[in-house]
């Protein structure tokens, strides 16, 4: 049984799970195919295909065309659950996207660095109360 995910919440899950994808991708030398989807989603493009691309939805049936042999079949356990109602946190203080592009919200790691946003580079996300 597939996964649904709107394109709202495929795109949390696509920043949550960039940077274990970009380890994923160096280690296996697809790096250059992962950042062309990701500039794809930066720029506007459909979260919900690259994670579909991506296998980053449980029981959703993705295109094998995109994955090479030897590559790792997707990043399973994405966490913390794009649905759930918040991700668990540490530290003081709720951070939003820097653009205003999705509804991620995060708090501080375990050593109290506030969070960043893979898809744009690793742009420090914003406290939640902070205009923009």
């Amino acid at each position: 049984m597939a996964v649904e995910l709107d394109e709202g919440q495929a795109l949390v899950l696509w920043c949550l799970m960039l940077p274990e994808l970009r380890r994923a991708a160096a280690a296996g030398r697809w790096s250059e195919r992962l950042e062309r989807t990701a500039a794809l989603v930066r720029d506007g493009g459909s979260a919900l295909d690259a994670c579909r691309r991506f296998d980053l939805v449980p029981g959703a049936d993705s295109d094998s065309s995109f994955r090479g042999i030897g590559d790792p079949p997707g990043v399973t356990g994405a966490y913390p659950d794009p649905r759930g109602p918040r991700p668990p946190s540490t530290g003081r203080g709720e951070y939003r996207c820097p653009r205003g592009v999705c509804g991620r919200h995060d708090r501080r790691d375990d050593e109290g660095r506030p969070p960043v946003c893979a898809l744009f580079d690793d742009e420090p996300m914003l406290p939640t109360g902070s205009p923009r």
